[in-house]
């Protein structure tokens, strides 16, 4: 019961096992198969190995030229397992499982540390080190492995590490700043920040969401007895006011005023309230997951849709905030209240905390004011 109560009263991040990356959705088969004869198209190609032209539809045709892997032409038509190209305004015939389609200036987030390869190889040779949370422009996918474009160099590496970047320019509407709770499009915006105001407004201030009756007894002076060998010890009335009393700590030891202690207190009840309404279920390797919108309508959640939420409701609460995450594994919102910027820990960074913060994590949702937090 003790452990219930704390759980409901205290206000502790959300954790999650799993930041996943966004894959990208390939709408174009690599193999073109023709039913008549030939079909006239024209489209970017890349080839995926180092291949032959061929003046016709066999490979005892003469060649007309070798092409190079990665090399970009343009399809002209196919013809049953055949492409015919153009490259540098020669024409011929490829086998068509040698091109895969090229996708033009598609921008993605790398989300680790990775090496870019010349072939769709870890054997391969190595182009440079792509660094985590680096852009990268996407030109051409092929099986598991992506060709991207970063610094002026071009390679492959697996499509598992891209992520689609959070800002997005069909967000060009928002309420708070530069947070877009993670969604995807205007009309996802708005439903999300209409849906949780509409019940901001309407409970937010309700008592139920305010001090209960254990806080105010433990504010006043009254304390559980904390003596394991006492029979009132296991007592629920005395549960309680040790539950209270822990949950106060932020505001005993000094780290928030009482003030800004009942605020962070009734909207984290309130969070809890919209997490109960819109009840979502856990999911650990939803590479899809990644916003509000997720929770409140799709009923699936990870860490970082959990936090976009959360996001939002200090919003409309008038708590700055920030999410931060190390892009791999774990997503969490930093808070902004007089005492300055705090964590899990309810304690106010300083200068090197700041610093650090600054340096080693990756922002999925920027603050309202700038890209990094203040001291």
């Amino acid at each position: 019961m003790r452990q219930l109560l704390k759980a409901s009263i205290s206000f502790g991040l959300i954790g999650c096992l799993v930041l996943s990356p966004i894959e990208f959705v390939p709408s174009t088969d690599l193999t073109v198969q023709a039913k008549s004869a030939s079909t006239t198209v024209t489209a970017e190609r890349v080839t995926t190995e180092y291949t032959k032209v061929y003046a016709s539809r066999s490979k005892k045709a003469k060649v007309i030229l070798p092409l190079t892997f990665g090399t970009t032409v343009y399809q002209n038509a196919t013809s049953g397992s055949w492409t015919k190209i153009t490259y540098k305004g020669r024409t011929g015939w490829v086998p068509s499982d040698t091109l895969m389609p090229t996708l033009i200036s598609t921008e993605y987030l790398v989300d680790r540390t990775t090496d870019l390869y010349a072939t769709l190889s870890t054997k391969g040779k190595r182009v440079t080190t792509v660094r985590s949370w680096s852009r990268v422009v996407k030109t051409g996918e092929y099986g598991k492995w992506s060709r991207v474009r970063v610094g002026g160099k071009t390679g492959w590496l697996l499509t598992s590490y891209l992520r689609a970047p959070y800002s997005n320019n069909r967000i060009n509407r928002t309420v708070y700043g530069s947070h877009t709770y993670g969604v995807d499009t205007q009309a996802e915006y708005d439903a999300v920040y209409k849906r949780v105001k509409a019940e901001f407004d309407a409970k937010y201030n309700s008592p139920e969401f305010g001090f209960d009756e254990y806080v105010h007894r433990v504010l006043n002076g009254e304390r559980g007895n904390n003596d394991p060998s006492s029979p009132e010890y296991m007592a629920l009335d005395n549960s309680f006011l040790l539950d209270a009393e822990d949950a106060l700590t932020p505001y005993f030891n000094g780290a928030m005023s009482l003030k800004t202690y009942e605020k962070m207190y009734r909207t984290n009840n309130f969070l809890r309230y919209i997490h109960s309404k819109y009840k979502s279920t856990d999911v650990v390797g939803d590479k899809n997951l990644k916003s509000a919108y997720d929770v409140l309508f799709r009923g699936k959640n990870d860490c970082d849709s959990l936090e976009q939420v959360k996001s939002l409701v200090y919003d409309l609460a008038g708590i700055d905030n920030v999410i931060i995450g190390d892009g791999v594994t774990h997503a969490a919102l930093l808070f902004n209240v007089d005492e300055g910027w705090m964590g899990s820990s309810y304690k106010a960074y300083d200068k090197k905390d700041v610093d650090y913060t600054n340096a080693n994590n990756i922002y999925i949702s920027y603050t309202q004011t700038g890209h990094k937090i203040a001291y």
